[in-house]
C-alpha cells in the first residue's frame, strides 16, 4: 500500500510540473482510433484480403486495406479524419482551407484570381492556382509544387504551409498506423515534455499501472504462465527507451508503444498487429493509458 502512495505521489509530482495545461486544435479530443476486421465488407470466403475499419474517437470512420495505401493526417495530435491527400513530385498536398482552420487559421478566396489568402496569427500567406510562388509575408518563397485546383478545392504542399504557420511537421511509414500506412503529423503547440521527461513520466505511470494490475486475479493467479507473463511486462517496463516520434509524440518501447504527448505529457497506448491480424477477433489501436484500469496490461499479454 505504502509503494503504492508513492508511486501515485511521484506520477502526480511530474504531471504537475509536465502538464500545467493542456492546449487543442479545432477538432478536440480525437486522438484515438481503434481498427477492427469490417465484417460486412469482407468476402470471408472468395475475398483477396480482409478489410478493415477504423473508427475514431469522434465516430468518424474509415476503411482501408493491406493493398491500397491510405494517408493519415493528425494536427495538434488529434486525427482529422478522410483526408484527400495528393501526390505531386514525392510531395504530399492537401486542402488549403482544411489545414488552415484546423490550425486557426482564416482563408479568403478569389474566385477571379483562382487566389487564397490565408491570415494566420501575425502572418498572411498568397497563394495563387497554379503557381509555384506563394507571398509570403509580402516574401516570394518558391513552393516544391504548383498549387492546383481539384475539384473546387486548393491543394498546396502540406510541408510549405506548415513550414510558413512555424508548425513542426513529420511523415512517419511503419510506424502507428495499420498495414504501415503513412501519418503526416503536423504540431503548432508549445512542447513543454522533453524526450528524457517522457521517459520518466512513463516509466512512473507504468509501475502504477503494475501495481493495479497484480490485483487482477483472473490473470495474475500465481500459474507459471501467470508468472512468465508477468516477468515479461515487468522487464519491458524496466526498459523504457526511446523509439521515434511524431510532431507532438514521443513514441517510447514498453509493454506496448507508448505515445507521450510533447505539450501535453499525456500518455497512450498503441497495440495490436499493424494490420496483420489473422483472425476476425483482431484489433489495433491507440487509447489513453488508464494506471487505474484493472485490465491494463490484459490486451495482448492475456487476451486477444
Amino acid at each position: 500500500m505504502k509503494k503504492k502512495k508513492i508511486m501515485s505521489l511521484v506520477l502526480c509530482s511530474l504531471l504537475a510540473v509536465l502538464v500545467p495545461f493542456t492546449v487543442f486544435g479545432q477538432i478536440e479530443n480525437n486522438n484515438c482510433y481503434q481498427c477492427t476486421i469490417d465484417l460486412e465488407l469482407t468476402d470471408f470466403d472468395n475475398g483477396e484480403y480482409w478489410i478493415q475499419k477504423i473508427t475514431y474517437e469522434n465516430g468518424a470512420t474509415t476503411t482501408i486495406n493491406p493493398v491500397d495505401r491510405f494517408t493519415f493526417l493528425m494536427i495538434n495530435n488529434n486525427f482529422i479524419p478522410n483526408v484527400d491527400i495528393r501526390n505531386e513530385k514525392g510531395y504530399s498536398l492537401a486542402p488549403i482551407r482544411l489545414i488552415s482552420e484546423e490550425l486557426g487559421g482564416q482563408v479568403e478566396w478569389d474566385k477571379e484570381k483562382n487566389a487564397a489568402f490565408i491570415q494566420y496569427k501575425n502572418n498572411e500567406i498568397i497563394l495563387n492556382a497554379g503557381d509555384e510562388n506563394a507571398v509570403i509575408n509580402g516574401k516570394t518563397v518558391v513552393l516544391p509544387a504548383a498549387a492546383q485546383i481539384v475539384d473546387d478545392r486548393m491543394y498546396v504542399p502540406l510541408r510549405a504551409v506548415a513550414e510558413a504557420f512555424s508548425a513542426d511537421i513529420n511523415y512517419n511509414i511503419n510506424g502507428i498506423m495499420p498495414f504501415g500506412n503513412p501519418l503526416i503529423s503536423i504540431d503548432t503547440r508549445i512542447k513543454k515534455v522533453t524526450k528524457e521527461e517522457a521517459v520518466k513520466l512513463a516509466g512512473a505511470a507504468m509501475e502504477q499501472a503494475y501495481t493495479t494490475f497484480l490485483k487482477n486475479d483472473r490473470y495474475v493467479d500465481g500459474t507459471d504462465s501467470s508468472n512468465k507473463v508477468l516477468a515479461e511486462i515487468r522487464q519491458k517496463i524496466d526498459h523504457i527507451k526511446y523509439k521515434d516520434e511524431l510532431a507532438g509524440y514521443w513514441i517510447l518501447e514498453g509493454p506496448y508503444e507508448i505515445l507521450v504527448d510533447k505539450s501535453t505529457g499525456a500518455l497512450f497506448f498503441k497495440y495490436g498487429t499493424n494490420g496483420t491480424g489473422g483472425s476476425a477477433s483482431y484489433m489495433e489501436g491507440i487509447y489513453p493509458v488508464d494506471v487505474n484500469d484493472i485490465d491494463v496490461f490484459t490486451r495482448d499479454y492475456f487476451a486477444g
